[in-house]
């Protein structure tokens, strides 16, 4: 089985998802409402990015035969995707520091710092998410060799993964080697990848039965709900973001809602806006870091300053998307699949809607 078309209303989505780790970083770090959109509220957008991998990668990979072509495929996609832009965010961040600009990126100084960058075993501020993304690519192997006979028994093989990392606690692997700090948490994300993967499974074979709204959209607004602090003063306790089954059942719930509820055609997540976010998400994500740090310099009321801070992080988000993202990816693809492959295959491109 060859995956279909685009799901559009994935696009805004994710920029969704973007736009909770914009606002929870700029709250988080400036107080801005109280602060109640920060204090760890980005994690979530983070959770329904790694859902949505997980989703992308079933739909798009699982039912596909899995021998060395589509591997090969399959692994210049993800590369071109993600490196790209990672190694060059990685790469100035260790440039600019020493020629006078350390707050430009994410400052990175010591040998030890950037062997832990380059060797994906760390990351500093978010970019720790994109090294995880990347084991996940290749923990994704695996799982689509089991699915190459997609039926119960696989599928309750990988919701028992699910349920045995939640029974350890979901496990995290942190420590140093030789000054190298590592921090590994790929199994302690794998439940949200892996939950994306089963929800492409039951796509496959549902989304046409469960009925269509629009009203199904209203499901986003429980991401806000989950804040920590909103949390806390709604419910009285606090969950354990990443460690706390809670929070998974309930971010894998909205992303189901909206996938299997909302039409693919409604216009409040499939319009032009929603699809230039979901396009620029990425950029958006590694960038906004070193805009807010930028614009707090213009000492601008924390509304005032909120609105700038977004608007220059898209206007960043969409150059960079435009100037380096796409034409990488492309160039990548070009260097890796179509000169290699033979002429029927090369006019085939891998439907992808990211």
């Amino acid at each position: 089985m060859i995956a279909g078309p685009q799901i559009r209303k994935l696009n805004s989505l994710r920029g969704f998802a973007a736009l909770v780790v914009v606002v929870a970083h700029f709250s988080g770090v400036t107080g801005w409402l109280g602060g109640l959109p920060g204090r760890g509220a980005g994690q979530l957008g983070v959770m329904l990015f790694f859902v949505l991998s997980g989703f992308l990668m079933g739909h798009l990979y699982v039912g596909r035969e899995l021998h060395g072509a589509n591997l090969r495929r399959y692994v210049v996609a993800r590369l071109a995707r993600v490196v790209p832009l990672f190694a060059a965010v990685v790469a100035l961040s260790i440039i600019t520091p020493r020629i006078g600009f350390p707050r430009l990126l994410y400052n990175l100084q010591r040998r030890e710092e950037i062997a832990s960058h380059l060797l994906l075993l760390d990351g500093k501020s978010i970019l720790w998410t994109i090294p995880t993304e990347l084991h996940f690519y290749a923990v994704f192997v695996a799982i689509w060799l089991l699915l190459r006979r997609s039926g119960l028994a696989q599928s309750a093989l990988l919701f028992g993964v699910i349920v045995a990392i939640a029974l350890v606690d979901f496990p995290r692997f942190r420590g140093e080697v030789s000054g190298i700090t590592y921090d590994i948490r790929i199994v302690q994300v794998l439940p949200y990848f892996v939950s994306g993967v089963l929800l492409a499974l039951l796509y496959r074979s549902y989304a046409e039965r469960v009925p269509k709204s629009s009203l199904f959209v209203a499901a986003l607004a429980v991401i806000p709900l989950m804040y920590p602090l909103v949390f806390e003063e709604v419910f009285g306790f606090r969950h354990r973001l990443w460690n706390d089954p809670i929070v998974l059942v309930v971010v894998v719930a909205v992303f189901a809602v909206i996938l299997f509820g909302v039409p693919d055609e409604s216009a409040i997540l499939s319009n032009p806006v929603g699809d230039h976010l979901g396009r620029i998400s990425y950029s958006l994500y590694l960038l906004h870091v070193p805009v807010m740090s930028a614009v707090r310099d213009f000492g601008l009321p924390n509304t005032a300053a909120f609105f700038v801070f977004l608007g220059i992080s898209i206007v960043v988000a969409t150059v960079v998307f435009y100037a380096l993202e796409r034409p990488a990816q492309r160039w990548i693809r070009k260097q890796l699949l179509v000169k290699r492959a033979p002429v029927a295959a090369a006019v085939t491109p891998l439907a992808e809607p990211r």
